[in-house]
């Protein structure tokens, strides 16, 4: 039992390193107002990997990796893409920070799918090789570290610099899904 506890936290570790760095800047980007949104961002992409891998267990292992990963790497460069040169948000009226915030959760999850490759590719194995109360234990121990990492990431986004990154948004954000989608790409071709 501490066996897969401690899997499932090495597991989860080794492959949301990113998911920290986005977190951070997330919440960097949109303060306090976008907590309940980035968790629940977070949960529903970190979710969607659990259900593909758990799915697709035994079949993805005789797909190429470099497929997978090419192919989530297109969406961030399309988020990054409309980001850096879409119509920048007019003033946050009520309606607007409401529509936003709306979309702010589905956007996240997607960027979580988008960047899991990683993730897929740890957890396909491990859902293979553990029994069914196994794979419960590990589920739990990965949303517990979900949980962790929300708020690990929501103390760093406190440091000194916040302001600048939601002055800098549009052009942070944009460059993020940029950065994000190339090395995604440059994983699987290059």
């Amino acid at each position: 039992m501490l066996t897969t506890i401690l899997t499932g936290i090495v597991a989860y570790a080794s492959t949301s390193i990113d998911c920290l760095i986005l977190l951070t800047l997330l919440f960097g980007l949109h303060g306090a107002r976008a907590n309940r949104s980035i968790y629940w961002g977070d949960l529903l992409g970190t979710t969607i990997l659990l259900l593909i891998s758990g799915a697709c267990a035994y079949p993805l292992r005789h797909l190429p990796q470099t497929l997978i990963l090419g192919v989530l790497g297109i969406f961030p460069i399309l988020i990054g893409l409309k980001t850096l040169f879409g119509k920048p948000a007019a003033d946050p009226t009520a309606a607007n920070l409401s529509a936003a915030q709306r979309r702010l959760p589905w956007t996240i999850a997607l960027l979580i799918v988008s960047t899991g490759a990683d993730n897929i590719s740890v957890y396909i194995p491990l859902f293979t090789q553990a029994t069914t109360p196994q794979v419960g234990l590990l589920l739990l121990t990965l949303y517990a570290m979900l949980t962790v990492f929300y708020w690990v990431a929501r103390g760093l986004a406190h440091f000194p610099n916040h302001r600048w990154l939601q002055r800098h948004q549009q052009v942070i954000t944009g460059g993020l899904y940029l950065l994000i989608g190339c090395s995604l790409l440059l994983k699987a071709y290059g």
